[in-house]
């Protein structure tokens, strides 16, 4: 069987960084895993380094700590909390019962193609906690008779920015179509359905433009990361009634990385 070399070079990338940032009781790494990715064995987390984020998704983490042999250590007694930085946002959580660090972060102001770096790193709180939140701001805790908190262990992940635009083709009936009367529904996998309507001011939604010199409507719409499935393939359907009340039907199945 041939090595996973990108795997293999991941894991010494994580034992790199758990000899630089620990020293408690061993080698101590960390593992940071989002729900956005396609695991090779269909597990709901991956912890690629690489991943994909469509534009608006709210993408959800799992952090936690590893022995070298890469088996789950409770954190307790060792790491109290965990930093995310995310472009110049900060994000902190402290572990679970289940003794795993879990954050979510929405993409919303983001760009297709852009590159994202998430990167975490487990502390272990040494009097009062570095940095404390005041008024939506994050404030550095400095004192002369403060030591700073302990890192443990870090991971990341960088992810590519990219955006799976909705388009569809209606030829032109007898009857010119109604744009009003017109829904678009996307399906997920969970059996969840997302109904769009026409764009209107303060309800963004599908447009409609023709029809073209070939005979066909266009319609357009920008899907929301968290309205199609996070991997494997999205269903679309449209439906639309002409002026006379008949009604015309198109569909589209989109791929996700």
């Amino acid at each position: 069987m041939i090595p996973d070399t990108r795997r293999q070079l991941r894991q010494a990338h994580r034992v790199i960084l758990a000899v630089s940032l620990s020293g408690v009781g061993g080698c101590i790494s960390g593992s940071l895993a989002s729900n956005t990715d396609r695991h090779p064995l269909g597990y709901r987390w991956s912890d690629a380094g690489r991943q994909m984020v469509h534009v608006g998704e709210t993408v959800e983490f799992d952090f936690v700590l590893q022995d070298l042999m890469r088996r789950f250590v409770p954190p307790l007694g060792l790491a109290d909390y965990c930093v995310a930085t995310i472009g110049g946002e900060r994000l902190e959580s402290e572990p679970n019962a289940a003794g795993h660090f879990q954050f979510a972060y929405a993409f919303d102001q983001v760009t297709p193609g852009e590159k994202i770096e998430v990167r975490t790193i487990a502390y272990q709180q040494r009097g009062h906690r570095d940095f404390m939140r005041i008024r939506e701001k994050w404030v550095y805790a400095e004192s002369p008779f403060n030591r700073p908190d302990r890192k443990v262990a870090g991971d990341s992940i960088r992810f590519t920015v990219y955006e799976v635009p909705i388009e569809l083709m209606i030829v032109r009936p007898p009857d010119d179509l109604d744009p009003e009367s017109g829904v678009l529904r996307i399906h997920r996998a969970d059996g969840s359905t997302t109904s769009v309507y026409l764009d209107r001011p303060h309800r963004p939604g599908f447009t409609i433009t023709g029809p073209a010199p070939d005979g066909y409507y266009r319609v357009s719409y920008r899907s929301k990361g968290n309205e199609l499935n996070p991997v494997g393939t999205t269903d679309v359907e449209f439906e639309i009634y002409d002026t006379a009340g008949f009604p015309h039907y198109a569909s589209t199945t989109l791929e996700t990385p």
